[in-house]
């Protein structure tokens, strides 16, 4: 059912807030997004030279052009760059409705190109809305993305789209509706002929995700609706015009059989025709990472390049994969999240002078002494670092998508506490200065990140080793350097350092790299419980208090403990949790916690008769 109507007043309209939890990206969380799909062979077929590329923990301190803030009680969650030299800012801002109770509204601001606003509009549709994506159109105006809910019966998100004049003004607005999917809207194109290419994910009550492309004319009407299944769940994060005609979208997938040990992730590429009709799909798995694409760009010489990022065994990195046109990888290049400066977060990727820019954030201290600030990450046309600027000035509460300037530097956005208000936030990074080419590093030795790994039989676990240059620098050699198993009788060893164990008993795994060697303690431990659990065992989970924002998904866990061994065993697959107020927050059908509104709850846990419990609060998207 497609509703499309025009009126020249303010409009209201919601966005399911779904944001990407751990790593900063509005999306979903690693366990229910990166996903991979069963049928694809195409990750057979890649050409892909893997790579790495150092990335200093010493980023340079930087000051912004300028910032400002707007409304109150209000969050800043996206902004482009526009054709005049100004920015529009997506967001959302709390005010108090009809009712008495507060609403929050979607806020869109235009300033000029020193960030002063020119005209701004509040959008209220079901009392909870937030603006988050746009484009500027071809005539001067902006079409705005999002999602209301429809609470005719049970409430679920529809996909909305808002047509603005130059001057703020709506002149059309449209809702798509999928009875009983919670759509959501992530990105946004303008095709040659002008009409709309919207691309993201639907959720059905059981929680499962599928992606969807949706085409418009030039005035809002539905051409076309297409949805995408490959394995459990997929999402499409991003689209862009392909060269070759029709569209790219890349997201991710997973696939989940009857085991944890089955759970497959992939980098998830499809090529679309103009009807929005699958011509083909890449599916690149790691089956021991999480992995989620956020962003894809023409490359400027062929093919396209891809941001993404992998979560394994808690350690994330940042990748750039380059691709031809026919989706077969020509290049990746691996910068760690974590330095010696904090812990990065990327969530957009644009084209600069000198080769790409990743923007996002730099977190460092711990909760509740943790401070945010802008990061960017500048690289040359081959993925190689050219430079890491923190941005000092300003601390944030959460940060949203940027954008390249049109002078050559970026327009960020994100949301600052002042006092107990939230106000949105904009600033204007400058263009990065050209520096004389530093001297070649020289590699000095290389280490893993840890001492020892301890595997059960039957079970992987990855690894990760470094590369230490003369400049202090390190560089993620995982993909790039040799492995081999001492015993390979006790565990052994992929490409990519990888180590499943197979019996019980002690080795080490070395790895060389350019003439270097690193080795790394390895025990084998007896498989998990063989079906019977020790007299001497205690059962507990991870944490008896946890926090979570709406629209984030909390992995609890579960462990036994052995005190006769002293050994300690993940048992989270064979645990049964349950919520007792699943409005508040519930398990989906991953095992995560979601948020959906804010409150406190109680969770429990229940292992061969003993149940734990655990308190559960769960707080607004846009607070910390």
């Amino acid at each position: 059912m497609l509703k499309a109507f025009i009126r020249s007043t303010s409009i209201i309209f919601t966005m399911l807030a779904v944001l990407l939890s751990g790593f900063g990206i509005p999306g979903l969380s690693h366990h229910s997004l990166a996903a991979t799909d069963p049928a694809s062979a195409s990750a057979t077929d890649s050409t892909s030279a893997s790579s790495t590329a150092a990335l200093t923990s010493d980023p340079v301190p930087s000051v912004s052009e300028w910032s400002r803030e707007f409304g109150n009680q209000s969050a800043g969650n996206g902004v482009i760059a526009t054709s005049d030299g100004g920015y529009l800012l997506l967001g959302n801002t709390d005010e108090i409705g009809q009712s008495g109770y507060t609403d929050t509204l979607a806020y869109i601001v235009k300033t000029n190109s020193e960030g002063v606003p020119e005209w701004e509009t509040k959008i209220n549709y079901s009392s909870n809305d937030s603006a988050k994506n746009a484009v500027e159109t071809r005539d001067g105006g902006f079409l705005v993305i999002g999602s209301i809910t429809d609470y005719s019966e049970k409430p679920y998100s529809v996909v909305y789209l808002v047509k603005l004049d130059a001057n703020g003004n709506i002149q059309w607005e449209s809702t798509y509706d999928d009875p009983s999917t919670y759509n959501n809207a992530l990105s946004v194109i303008e095709a040659d002929n002008g009409e709309y290419v919207i691309a993201g994910f639907g959720a059905n009550s059981a929680g499962i995700y599928t992606a969807f492309a949706l085409r418009t004319d030039i005035y809002g009407n539905q051409l076309w609706y297409n949805k995408y299944r490959f394995g459990n769940d997929q999402v499409f994060y991003d689209i862009t015009p392909a060269v070759d005609g029709g569209f790219i979208a890349v997201g991710s997938i997973t696939r989940q059989d009857h085991e944890p040990a089955d759970i497959q992730n992939a980098l998830l590429i499809v090529k679309l025709n103009e009807q929005g009709n699958i011509e083909w799909t890449k599916q690149y798995q790691d089956t021991n990472a999480s992995i989620l694409a956020y962003a894809i760009i023409p490359a400027k010489d062929e093919g396209y390049l891809i941001g993404n990022r992998k979560n394994s065994s808690g350690q994330s990195k940042y990748i750039l994969t380059k691709i031809d046109v026919n989706g077969s990888i020509l290049w990746e290049k691996n910068y760690p999240a974590k330095t010696e400066a904090g812990t990065k977060s990327f969530n957009q990727l644009v084209s600069t002078e000198d080769g790409y820019a990743l923007i996002g954030s730099n977190v460092k201290g711990t909760y509740p002494n943790q401070i945010r600030q802008y990061d960017v990450l500048t690289v040359d046309d081959d993925g190689q670092v050219l430079g890491d600027y923190l941005y000092e000035e300003t601390a944030l509460s959460s940060f949203g998508n940027g954008a390249a300037a049109l002078d050559g530097g970026f327009i960020v956005t994100g949301t600052i506490k002042l006092g107990d208000s939230y106000r949105a936030h904009l600033s204007k990074l400058p263009k990065p200065a050209k520096d004389s080419p530093p001297a070649e590093p020289i590699l000095t030795m290389i280490a893993f990140t840890d001492n020892e790994k301890k595997i059960p039989a039957g079970s992987s676990v990855s690894t990760v080793i470094q590369a230490v240059y003369s400049d202090g620098s390190v560089n993620d050699l995982s993909n790039a350097a040799q492995y081999r198993i001492e015993d390979p009788s006790i565990a052994e060893v992929d490409s990519s350092g990888n180590v499943t164990g197979i019996s019980p008993g002690n080795t080490r795994l070395l790895a060389s790299y350019e003439g270097l060697e690193a080795a790394l303690q390895i025990s084998v431990l007896p498989k998990e419980h063989n079906g019977t659990e020790p007299e001497t065992a205690s059962f507990y989970l991870d944490s008896t208090e946890y926090s979570l924002s709406v629209g984030e998904r909390l992995d609890t866990r579960a462990f036994i403990y052995d005190e006769a061994t002293s050994q300690t065993f993940d048992i989270t697959h064979l645990v049964t949790f349950w919520s007792d107020n699943p409005e508040i927050a519930d398990y989906d059908e991953e095992g995560n916690l979601v948020g959906h509104k804010a409150g406190i709850i109680n969770v429990y846990a229940s292992y061969n008769g003993d149940t734990k419990t655990a308190s559960v609060q769960i707080v607004r998207s846009f607070i910390p």
